[in-house]
């Protein structure tokens, strides 16, 4: 197997390995092309300018590559494996440009016949002859030290702060292609004039692209980040407690999108952060948030980051084209820069103390016990991670699970190593280990199988999928607070019935599997259906209205 490291580094050792050696061929080049008019010694003496002119061009054409990179990302043309390898080329293009305009400075200083010394280096428009082209590279190299600097320091900056000054990367270009054009004696060549005019013309096109959604979205999006925003005061929610009756605490937030990155084939990760820069809720391992799309929809996502910090979520969401529009929404037509309210978070998933622990997960089931490997994994205990999907490009976050040990995690593409055995995974599991598992139905069921089997291990799970809600009798419900009758027909779940006559109901997956709609029964035997509630919880009176029916003929609810 590929090491993941390897894989992370391969853009960085493909970029610098690629410009030294072009450097090296330039400056080859420009002093074998001078060989036969003028002597041995001559070379010598001019060699400095053949290095700093070199690493100039080279400078400029990593500057053009990790803007046509960064527009690349943003429109959105290049996903799944693609869109990591640009997104690693673009990161390190930036630093590998600072390294050639620092070689570039430095040979320009040693050259003694172009006569430059500090103030011409550091000082725009102060050289006597080629003035504008010594003022374009001057302010180019400002600029770019500015964009680079912060994006290094991009996590302790306002977001929107952060992305004006990264913007700078648009004028920094034009200043360095107007030093490159003006600055040297070779820019005569025809080729170099056709390269420049099509790296920038599809760099406009990109831009052009980049920025009409911008303007469309007029002042849902971007706009918005720079006004005053209201929430509601924030609270830290508790993880629900065995006992519990009472509906989770809602706690509404606009957060801004800060960043979106594509993680694997069709699974799309989005950065949440306060617009102001404030602390957010904190959260434990296991825990999820809620989405209020702009459509209505609302959509639960597991946090995925890192719980100490404070200051941003990290959620992914998988597209499903035949599902129910929420991940489609998300990746249509979110982007960087919008506010959307979430609300949360709560843990109905937390990490129990344990001597052992064993972590099966399928798919996008990765996003539930990220958090929870990374904990475990930074302390003493036993643990393995079993993560199962189609193919390696379809498995979100592999290099970050891979980075928490390979002894420790084994990662079982189907298409490369064929159906997982469970049976066996689980046979291996010390007694007293704590199970978690999260992913697509055919496994959970494999799994809570395998478990039935070892009364001495403990099982918790993640569904991300609901079960039937409809099929079986009808029956009436009879809402205590307004006096209404409502009947259930065989084809309905109870929250539909209710929302034709009660339409601000609240709810949220109706799968079954977030709590939004629970509400307390009063009279009647409610068929549960859900895999959230505890024993205790449904004994106390709660029931789920998106999945659960009746037993008997009639429900009296606290509504």
């Amino acid at each position: 197997m590929t090491d993941p490291l390897v894989r992370v580094a391969g853009p960085r050792i493909w970029a610098g390995t690629l410009s030294a050696g072009i450097t090296a061929v330039l400056v080859v080049l420009m002093a074998s092309g001078n060989a036969s008019s003028v002597s041995g010694a001559q070379i010598d003496l001019v060699m400095w300018w053949y290095v700093a002119r070199a690493s100039g061009l080279i400078a400029w054409a990593l500057l053009g590559v990790t803007v046509l990179g960064g527009l690349l990302l943003t429109t959105r043309f290049m996903r799944g494996r693609s869109h990591t390898w640009i997104r690693e080329a673009h990161e390190f293009g930036g630093v590998l440009a600072v390294a050639f305009t620092v070689i570039h400075l430095v040979s320009v200083f040693a050259d003694d016949q172009l006569r430059i010394g500090l103030r011409e280096l550091f000082v725009p428009f102060t050289r006597q002859g080629n003035l504008v082209a010594q003022g374009c590279g001057v302010l180019a190299f400002y600029l770019l030290a500015a964009v680079v600097v912060t994006s290094w320091a991009r996590a302790q900056l306002p977001w929107r702060w952060w992305r004006r000054l990264h913007l700078l990367a648009f004028p920094l270009f034009g200043l360095a292609c107007a030093h490159s054009i003006l600055a040297g004696s070779d820019t005569t060549r025809p080729i170099l004039h056709w390269a420049c005019l099509v790296v920038g013309e599809v760099i406009l096109i990109l831009a052009v692209l980049r920025l009409l959604p911008t303007y469309r979205a007029g002042s849902s999006t971007i706009a918005q980040t720079d006004l005053p925003t209201t929430t509601t005061p924030l609270s830290i929610p508790q993880p629900r407690t065995t006992g519990s009756s009472a509906a989770p605490t809602q706690t509404g937030m606009r957060l801004l999108i800060s960043q979106t990155t594509w993680e694997a084939d069709n699974v799309l990760s989005l950065r949440l952060r306060s617009p102001d820069g404030a602390l957010l809720p904190a959260w434990e391992p296991g825990a999820h948030i809620e989405l209020a799309l702009p459509s209505g929809r609302r959509r639960r996502y597991s946090l995925c980051g890192d719980p100490g910090d404070a200051r941003s979520y990290r959620i992914a969401v998988l597209q499903v084209p035949v599902g129910r529009g929420g991940s489609v929404e998300i990746h249509n037509d979110t982007r960087a820069g919008q506010l959307i309210t979430v609300e949360g978070p709560w843990n109905y998933f937390p990490l129990v103390p344990s001597p052992a622990y064993l972590f099966i997960v399928g798919g996008i089931g990765i996003t539930a016990v990220l958090a929870m490997a990374a904990r475990v994994a930074s302390t003493d205990s036993e643990w393995k991670l079993v993560y199962i999907g189609r193919s390696r490009a379809s498995m979100g976050f592999l290099n970050e699970v891979c980075a928490l040990g390979s002894d420790r995690v084994d990662v079982i593409p189907s298409d490369e190593r064929g159906r997982p055995d469970v049976d066996a995974i689980i046979a291996a599991a010390s007694p007293g280990t704590a199970v978690y598992c999260c992913g697509p139905d055919r496994l959970m069921r494999a799994v809570e199988e395998g478990i039935s089997r070892r009364s001495d291990l403990t099982l918790h799970i993640e569904r991300f999928t609901g079960i039937a809600a409809s099929g079986g009798d009808p029956f009436h419900v009879e809402l205590r607070r307004t006096g209404q009758i409502i009947e259930v027909p065989a084809d309905q779940t109870v929250l539909q019935a209710i929302r034709a006559v009660v339409p601000a109901i609240s709810a949220g997956c109706e799968q079954g599997i977030c709590g939004s709609c629970r509400t307390v029964v009063l009279a009647g035997e409610p068929d549960h259906r859900d895999d959230l509630l505890s024993d205790s919880e449904r004994d106390a009176g709660a029931m789920l209205l998106c999945v659960s029916r009746s037993h008997s003929d009639w429900l009296v609810l606290d509504l």
